[in-house]
């Protein structure tokens, strides 16, 4: 049975194309649209972590990390069945089981390290340092994974997370959302310092929905030499989300019309860490699957960060590792 790509059109009642489905995007050219619903509905891909969160005046702890635990766990509390391809040494295969127990589908491979990042909190500010990365995600495992959802999330946290030679492996798929931090930043040592990736290109050419902080479209306009809406039309891009922290932000869709929105009030800034994955996730949840309008959903997703960074969400409890 061959897997194709449907020209996205045929999906919509609405302006944005890739986004009326909810479960079936990838089918098989000999069946009929919305037959034989797959088992999992979205794939999350990149670097579980594990973090030392050291805050400022505070306390210092450890605990997982990364785009598949706090986006992952997002979706799949929200009633997405979710998948999650990661790499993690065989020591630390408990976050296998914490993702596990929490009805995610965890897809591992082979890897001496899990990547591990120092962060550096000052109220809703900051600083990371990455001391370990996990064996990037190979085009095998990428490919795997593609064959069984009709949506996959990327979210790598350096330019080689995901082997740039794996990304083909995303053309039959029917929705590719992103979040590009990884692809902005170079390391050098143990310091994260901002840079556009060349391989920001062939992530851009697989991807429909981006998101990005104000501070990582600006390298990216300056990368490209061009604004954002021809950047978009370049790459073919129905929506393109900008976070800018508690200032909120804005979404630009294919048609050109933006969207504003406000960050929520927090009660407490306990740790930003997770916040702006638990956004993106909880917008994709709510605007793709629960079929919300996109400012319903922009509202709605920012709830959700706020409470996680008020630490009421995904709790550190929750992802602690060991004791210090």
């Amino acid at each position: 049975m061959t897997l194709v790509r449907r020209s996205l059109a045929c999906y919509t009642t609405r302006n944005y194309p890739c986004l009326e489905i909810a479960s079936t995007y990838l089918v098989a050219e000999d069946s009929l649209i919305g037959e034989s619903p797959l088992d999992l509905q979205v794939a999350v891909v990149g670097s579980t972590t594990l973090d030392r969160v050291v805050i400022e005046g505070g306390a210092t702890y450890l605990k997982w990390g990364g785009v598949p635990v706090y986006a992952g766990l997002t979706f799949s509390r929200s009633g997405v069945a979710t998948g999650v391809c990661t790499n993690v040494s065989a020591r630390d295969h408990a976050v296998v089981d914490l993702l596990s127990n929490a009805s995610l589908s965890v897809d591992t491979g082979y890897s001496q390290a899990t990547t591990e990042f120092v962060n550096h909190v000052d109220g809703d500010h900051r600083l990371q340092e990455l001391y370990a990365r996990a064996a990037p995600i190979s085009a095998p495992q990428l490919t795997a994974i593609a064959a069984k959802v009709g949506h996959v999330h990327l979210g790598p946290l350096h330019p080689r997370d995901i082997d740039p030679e794996a990304l083909p492996a995303l053309h039959n798929v029917g929705l590719v959302s992103i979040d590009i931090q990884g692809y902005v930043r170079r390391i050098e040592g143990t310091d994260i310092l901002p840079g556009v990736s060349e391989h920001l290109t062939a992530a851009l050419e697989q991807a429909d929905i981006v998101k990005a902080s104000r501070d990582e479209l600006e390298e990216v306009k300056t990368f490209y030499g061009a604004e954002l809406e021809a950047i978009m039309r370049n790459y073919g891009l129905e929506q393109w989300l900008i976070t800018e922290g508690k200032e909120g932000g804005w979404l630009l869709d294919s048609s050109g019309r933006r969207h504003e929105f406000q960050a929520i009030p927090v009660e407490e800034c306990v740790d930003p860490t997770g916040a702006g994955d638990v956004f993106f996730a909880a917008y994709l949840t709510q605007h793709v699957y629960q079929k919300k309008e996109i400012d319903v959903a922009l509202k709605q997703a920012g709830t959700a960060a706020a409470r996680q960074i008020e630490g009421k969400l995904i709790t550190a409890e929750a992802l602690t590792r060991r004791d210090n």
